[in-house]
Protein backbone atom coordinates (compact mmCIF):
# COMPACT_ATOMS: atom_id res chain seq x y z
CA UNK A 1 0.00 0.00 0.00
CA UNK A 2 1.37 3.42 -0.93
CA UNK A 3 2.04 6.03 1.73
CA UNK A 4 1.20 9.28 -0.09
CA UNK A 5 -1.92 11.32 0.39
CA UNK A 6 -3.07 13.29 -2.62
CA UNK A 7 -5.20 16.36 -2.16
CA UNK A 8 -7.78 16.92 -4.88
CA UNK A 9 -8.58 20.46 -6.07
CA UNK A 10 -11.77 22.09 -4.84
CA UNK A 11 -14.91 23.04 -6.79
CA UNK A 12 -16.03 19.79 -8.36
CA UNK A 13 -19.26 17.89 -7.80
CA UNK A 14 -20.39 14.33 -7.12
CA UNK A 15 -19.48 12.08 -10.04
CA UNK A 16 -22.68 10.68 -11.59
CA UNK A 17 -24.70 13.01 -9.39
CA UNK A 18 -28.02 14.70 -10.19
CA UNK A 19 -29.04 18.30 -9.50
CA UNK A 20 -31.97 18.84 -7.17
CA UNK A 21 -33.83 21.58 -5.31
CA UNK A 22 -34.18 19.29 -2.32
CA UNK A 23 -31.87 18.71 0.65
CA UNK A 24 -32.30 22.18 2.13
CA UNK A 25 -30.10 21.42 5.17
CA UNK A 26 -27.05 20.86 2.96
CA UNK A 27 -25.28 24.14 2.34
CA UNK A 28 -22.07 25.61 0.96
CA UNK A 29 -19.38 26.19 3.55
CA UNK A 30 -15.99 27.62 2.67
CA UNK A 31 -15.92 26.17 -0.83
CA UNK A 32 -17.12 22.80 0.45
CA UNK A 33 -20.29 21.59 2.20
CA UNK A 34 -21.91 21.27 5.61
CA UNK A 35 -25.08 19.80 7.12
CA UNK A 36 -27.33 21.92 9.34
CA UNK A 37 -28.27 19.72 12.33
CA UNK A 38 -29.82 22.43 14.55
CA UNK A 39 -30.79 26.04 13.91
CA UNK A 40 -27.31 27.43 14.70
CA UNK A 41 -25.13 24.35 14.18
CA UNK A 42 -23.53 22.79 11.10
CA UNK A 43 -21.72 19.46 10.97
CA UNK A 44 -18.85 19.19 8.50
CA UNK A 45 -15.40 17.68 7.98
CA UNK A 46 -12.57 18.93 10.19
CA UNK A 47 -10.42 19.85 7.20
CA UNK A 48 -13.28 22.03 5.93
CA UNK A 49 -13.66 23.78 9.31
CA UNK A 50 -9.93 24.46 9.48
CA UNK A 51 -10.15 26.60 6.34
CA UNK A 52 -12.97 28.81 7.64
CA UNK A 53 -12.56 32.35 8.97
CA UNK A 54 -14.74 33.24 11.94
CA UNK A 55 -16.79 36.34 11.23
CA UNK A 56 -16.39 36.27 7.45
CA UNK A 57 -16.99 32.69 6.25
CA UNK A 58 -20.65 31.75 5.80
CA UNK A 59 -22.92 28.75 5.62
CA UNK A 60 -25.21 29.29 2.62
CA UNK A 61 -28.31 27.18 2.12
CA UNK A 62 -31.54 27.48 0.17
CA UNK A 63 -33.18 28.94 3.27
CA UNK A 64 -30.62 31.70 3.72
CA UNK A 65 -27.14 32.25 5.02
CA UNK A 66 -25.39 32.88 8.31
CA UNK A 67 -21.85 33.88 9.29
CA UNK A 68 -19.60 31.44 11.11
CA UNK A 69 -19.17 32.48 14.74
CA UNK A 70 -17.04 29.55 16.00
CA UNK A 71 -15.56 26.23 14.87
CA UNK A 72 -14.91 23.10 16.93
CA UNK A 73 -12.92 20.06 15.82
CA UNK A 74 -12.91 16.74 17.63
CA UNK A 75 -9.14 16.46 17.38
CA UNK A 76 -6.15 18.58 16.43
CA UNK A 77 -4.56 15.64 14.62
CA UNK A 78 -3.93 16.02 10.91
CA UNK A 79 -6.24 14.67 8.19
CA UNK A 80 -7.53 12.00 7.88
CA UNK A 81 -7.68 11.51 11.69
CA UNK A 82 -11.14 12.13 13.21
CA UNK A 83 -12.19 14.30 10.28
CA UNK A 84 -15.29 15.82 11.87
CA UNK A 85 -16.15 19.32 13.10
CA UNK A 86 -19.00 21.48 14.32
CA UNK A 87 -19.54 25.04 13.14
CA UNK A 88 -21.62 27.47 15.17
CA UNK A 89 -23.56 30.08 13.21
CA UNK A 90 -24.11 33.67 14.30
CA UNK A 91 -27.83 33.59 13.48
CA UNK A 92 -30.47 30.88 13.28
CA UNK A 93 -31.69 29.33 10.04
CA UNK A 94 -35.21 28.01 9.84
CA UNK A 95 -34.69 24.69 8.06
CA UNK A 96 -36.07 21.27 8.92
CA UNK A 97 -32.99 19.26 9.86
CA UNK A 98 -32.10 15.59 9.43
CA UNK A 99 -31.96 13.02 12.21
CA UNK A 100 -28.54 11.66 13.20
CA UNK A 101 -27.91 7.93 13.43
CA UNK A 102 -26.99 7.12 17.04
CA UNK A 103 -25.59 3.60 16.70
CA UNK A 104 -22.18 2.90 15.19
CA UNK A 105 -22.45 0.68 12.11
CA UNK A 106 -20.07 -2.28 12.11
CA UNK A 107 -18.63 -4.24 9.21
CA UNK A 108 -21.11 -7.05 9.78
CA UNK A 109 -24.02 -4.61 9.37
CA UNK A 110 -22.83 -2.78 6.26
CA UNK A 111 -24.32 -5.23 3.75
CA UNK A 112 -27.76 -4.72 5.31
CA UNK A 113 -27.76 -0.96 4.80
CA UNK A 114 -28.94 -1.23 1.18
CA UNK A 115 -29.07 1.86 -0.99
CA UNK A 116 -27.64 5.06 0.47
CA UNK A 117 -27.72 8.68 -0.74
CA UNK A 118 -24.78 11.08 -0.88
CA UNK A 119 -25.42 14.83 -1.12
CA UNK A 120 -23.18 17.83 -1.82
CA UNK A 121 -23.88 21.56 -1.98
CA UNK A 122 -21.27 22.14 -4.68
CA UNK A 123 -21.83 22.78 -8.38
CA UNK A 124 -24.99 20.78 -9.08
CA UNK A 125 -27.06 23.84 -8.43
CA UNK A 126 -28.07 24.19 -5.77
CA UNK A 127 -27.48 20.65 -4.45
CA UNK A 128 -26.40 17.39 -6.04
CA UNK A 129 -27.14 13.85 -4.94
CA UNK A 130 -26.42 10.28 -6.02
CA UNK A 131 -27.26 6.76 -4.91
CA UNK A 132 -24.48 4.53 -3.61
CA UNK A 133 -23.84 1.49 -1.42
CA UNK A 134 -21.40 0.88 1.41
CA UNK A 135 -18.91 -1.98 1.40
CA UNK A 136 -17.02 -1.55 4.68
CA UNK A 137 -16.92 0.17 8.06
CA UNK A 138 -13.36 1.13 8.95
CA UNK A 139 -12.22 2.49 12.32
CA UNK A 140 -8.63 3.02 11.14
CA UNK A 141 -6.89 3.65 7.84
CA UNK A 142 -3.40 2.19 7.51
CA UNK A 143 -1.60 4.61 5.23
CA UNK A 144 1.76 2.93 5.82
CA UNK A 145 3.34 0.38 8.13
CA UNK A 146 4.13 2.93 10.83
CA UNK A 147 1.03 5.09 11.17
CA UNK A 148 -2.66 4.24 11.43
CA UNK A 149 -5.17 7.08 11.34
CA UNK A 150 -8.36 7.01 13.42
CA UNK A 151 -11.09 7.58 10.83
CA UNK A 152 -14.39 5.85 11.75
CA UNK A 153 -15.39 5.75 8.09
CA UNK A 154 -18.17 4.18 6.09
CA UNK A 155 -16.64 3.33 2.71
CA UNK A 156 -18.89 3.49 -0.35
CA UNK A 157 -18.48 2.11 -3.85
CA UNK A 158 -17.03 4.15 -6.68
CA UNK A 159 -19.70 4.39 -9.41
CA UNK A 160 -21.01 7.57 -7.80
CA UNK A 161 -18.26 9.19 -5.79
CA UNK A 162 -17.03 12.41 -4.23
CA UNK A 163 -14.62 14.87 -5.79
CA UNK A 164 -12.77 17.88 -4.47
CA UNK A 165 -15.17 20.38 -2.90
CA UNK A 166 -17.68 17.77 -1.73
CA UNK A 167 -16.20 17.41 1.77
CA UNK A 168 -18.66 17.96 4.60
CA UNK A 169 -21.57 16.72 2.51
CA UNK A 170 -24.03 14.11 3.74
CA UNK A 171 -24.50 10.35 3.55
CA UNK A 172 -28.12 9.43 4.24
CA UNK A 173 -29.75 6.07 4.77
CA UNK A 174 -32.13 4.97 2.02
CA UNK A 175 -33.26 7.20 -0.83
CA UNK A 176 -34.71 10.40 0.70
CA UNK A 177 -35.78 13.25 -1.58
CA UNK A 178 -34.92 15.87 1.02
CA UNK A 179 -32.84 16.21 4.17
CA UNK A 180 -35.82 16.99 6.42
CA UNK A 181 -36.27 13.96 8.64
CA UNK A 182 -33.72 11.90 6.71
CA UNK A 183 -31.28 9.73 8.67
CA UNK A 184 -27.73 11.10 8.53
CA UNK A 185 -25.12 8.34 8.72
CA UNK A 186 -21.98 10.30 7.95
CA UNK A 187 -20.25 13.39 6.58
CA UNK A 188 -18.03 13.32 3.51
CA UNK A 189 -14.33 13.08 4.27
CA UNK A 190 -12.22 11.58 1.47
CA UNK A 191 -11.92 9.94 -1.91
CA UNK A 192 -10.11 6.59 -1.98
CA UNK A 193 -7.81 6.12 -4.95
CA UNK A 194 -5.66 3.25 -6.16
CA UNK A 195 -2.07 4.10 -5.28
CA UNK A 196 -0.75 2.74 -8.58
CA UNK A 197 -3.33 3.77 -11.16
CA UNK A 198 -5.03 6.74 -9.49
CA UNK A 199 -8.41 5.20 -10.22
CA UNK A 200 -11.16 6.08 -7.76
CA UNK A 201 -12.11 3.11 -5.59
CA UNK A 202 -14.82 4.86 -3.57
CA UNK A 203 -15.64 7.53 -1.01
CA UNK A 204 -15.24 7.78 2.76
CA UNK A 205 -17.77 9.27 5.17
CA UNK A 206 -17.12 9.84 8.90
CA UNK A 207 -19.78 8.06 10.99
CA UNK A 208 -21.64 10.62 13.11
CA UNK A 209 -22.56 7.96 15.72
CA UNK A 210 -18.89 7.53 16.61
CA UNK A 211 -18.85 11.12 17.87
CA UNK A 212 -22.24 11.45 19.54
CA UNK A 213 -20.93 12.31 23.02
CA UNK A 214 -18.66 15.02 21.63
CA UNK A 215 -21.39 16.47 19.40
CA UNK A 216 -23.87 16.65 22.27
CA UNK A 217 -21.34 18.13 24.70
CA UNK A 218 -20.16 20.76 22.23
CA UNK A 219 -23.69 21.91 21.43
CA UNK A 220 -24.95 21.77 25.04
CA UNK A 221 -23.93 25.30 26.06
CA UNK A 222 -26.10 26.75 23.28
CA UNK A 223 -29.22 25.02 24.55
CA UNK A 224 -29.59 23.23 21.21
CA UNK A 225 -29.23 19.54 20.48
CA UNK A 226 -29.19 17.33 17.42
CA UNK A 227 -31.99 14.78 17.09
CA UNK A 228 -30.65 11.24 17.32
CA UNK A 229 -32.46 8.13 16.07
CA UNK A 230 -31.43 4.48 16.31
CA UNK A 231 -31.97 2.72 13.00
CA UNK A 232 -29.21 0.20 12.29
CA UNK A 233 -30.02 -3.10 10.56
CA UNK A 234 -29.27 -6.53 11.97
CA UNK A 235 -25.96 -8.06 10.84
CA UNK A 236 -25.94 -10.11 7.67
CA UNK A 237 -23.88 -13.28 8.15
CA UNK A 238 -24.25 -14.29 4.48
CA UNK A 239 -21.94 -11.58 3.17
CA UNK A 240 -19.17 -11.54 5.73
CA UNK A 241 -16.72 -13.19 3.32
CA UNK A 242 -17.50 -10.60 0.66
CA UNK A 243 -17.05 -7.81 3.16
CA UNK A 244 -13.71 -9.27 4.22
CA UNK A 245 -12.55 -9.38 0.61
CA UNK A 246 -13.47 -5.75 0.07
CA UNK A 247 -11.59 -4.83 3.26
CA UNK A 248 -8.45 -6.30 1.69
CA UNK A 249 -9.06 -4.20 -1.41
CA UNK A 250 -9.43 -1.09 0.72
CA UNK A 251 -6.20 -1.80 2.60
CA UNK A 252 -4.16 -2.14 -0.56
CA UNK A 253 -5.61 1.06 -1.95
CA UNK A 254 -2.77 3.44 -1.33
CA UNK A 255 -4.06 6.93 -1.79
CA UNK A 256 -6.55 9.16 -0.05
CA UNK A 257 -7.74 12.39 -1.57
CA UNK A 258 -9.09 14.93 0.84
CA UNK A 259 -12.07 16.35 -1.05
CA UNK A 260 -12.61 19.79 0.38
Amino acid sequence: MGSAFSFAPAAHAIVNGTATNGFDAIGELGGASGVLIASNWVLTAAHVASSLTVGSSSFVSQAGSSLVSATYTFSSADFPNDDIALVRLSSSLSIATPFLNDEVITSSQVASLGTLTMVSAQNQAPNGFASTTAYEAATTYQADAAVAASVNWLLTNGNAHLQGGDSGGALFAGTPADSAGALLLGVASAVLQDGDTGATEGSAFVQVASYRSWIDATMASSGQQATWVSSVPEPSSMLLLAIGGMAILARRTGQISRNG
